[in-house]
């Protein structure tokens, strides 16, 4: 398994987090275990072969087919399931990026992943850069072929709805360890509003979003503090005690905290380190 992560020109900084490539094998993920975190973020992704991806909150795989793929808020761990070694290359997607898409139905999007010329009008030109991509080898060829598709799945303007953006990265700076009644009182808008925004605009709840990343908060304390215990590392990332963490973590993993951190999963540790780098704002600039 090898994972990279390459960092986007200033231009597309604003919605994108980062590109990023994948290689897996089947012995890779064949232990359950091996699962990667939901983040609220989206993804593009590029594939030379077909392969499942299994929602911890889903009953049946999901198959991804080769070419290039959007995928909805993840609103569980996922498992990836081949057969074959396969290919990745990605571009992820900041939660707010899609906001000004009314038209895309982020919500159903939840756990899916649909061919692109299902979700956004591309001409003939952008539909054959998907199998460009997929043809080059280095990632710098594949980064430029990706960002002359990116207007059109940004619409050309690529604007930002700075109010959206900023009510995200108010829970986001507090690592989910927040008060959805907060967010009323600092952004002057009512409860069903704000609900609506976040399902309308990114596709999930404020509420479910809070509870991701102080899921998040929690991996990252782990990884950063592995002599805390279970019952320091669940306090410190915000819950109300141990008994409520665990129920937690196991509506996102389908297992007990001690079981998955035990086993060390690879594609847990690459959930890791992403975390930690959003957390410390370096796939955002705060300015421009």
């Amino acid at each position: 398994m090898q994972h990279q992560e390459f960092q986007p020109k200033p231009v597309f900084s604003h919605h994108i987090e980062c590109f990023w490539q994948m290689s897996l094998a089947p012995g890779d993920v064949e232990s359950r275990y091996e699962m990667w975190s939901p983040d609220c973020t989206f993804d593009v992704v590029f594939s030379d072969r077909s392969f499942q991806l299994k929602f911890a909150t889903g009953k049946l795989p999901v198959k991804v087919p080769s070419g290039g793929v959007f995928i909805g808020q993840k609103t569980s761990c996922v498992q990836f399931c081949t057969t074959a070694p396969v290919r990745l290359f990605g571009i992820r997607f900041k939660p707010f990026a899609f906001a000004h898409r009314p038209e895309i139905p982020l919500s159903r999007l939840n756990d899916q992943a649909l061919p692109l010329d299902k979700l956004f009008t591309l001409s003939g030109g952008e539909q054959r850069l998907t199998g460009r991509i997929l043809k080059v080898d280095e990632p710098a060829e594949k980064i430029e072929l990706a960002e002359k598709l990116l207007p059109a799945l940004l619409r050309d303007s690529g604007e930002v709805d700075q109010t959206f953006r900023a009510q995200v990265n108010y829970i986001l700076d507090r690592k989910g360890v927040v008060q959805i009644q907060d967010l009323f009182t600092e952004f002057g808008i009512s409860k069903v509003t704000l609900n609506n925004h976040f399902v309308r605009k990114m596709g999930l709840s404020p509420k479910k979003v809070s509870r991701i990343w102080r899921l998040n908060y929690f991996l990252q304390l782990q990884k950063e503090v592995p002599h805390f215990n279970l019952t320091q590392l669940c306090l410190e990332a915000g819950y109300y005690d141990q008994a409520h963490f665990i129920k937690e973590f196991r509506g996102f993993f389908n297992h007990s905290p001690q079981d998955l951190l035990r086993e060390n999963s690879r594609l847990l540790r690459i959930s890791q380190e992403v975390i930690a780098r959003r957390f410390t704002n370096q796939y955002d600039p705060r300015e421009g």
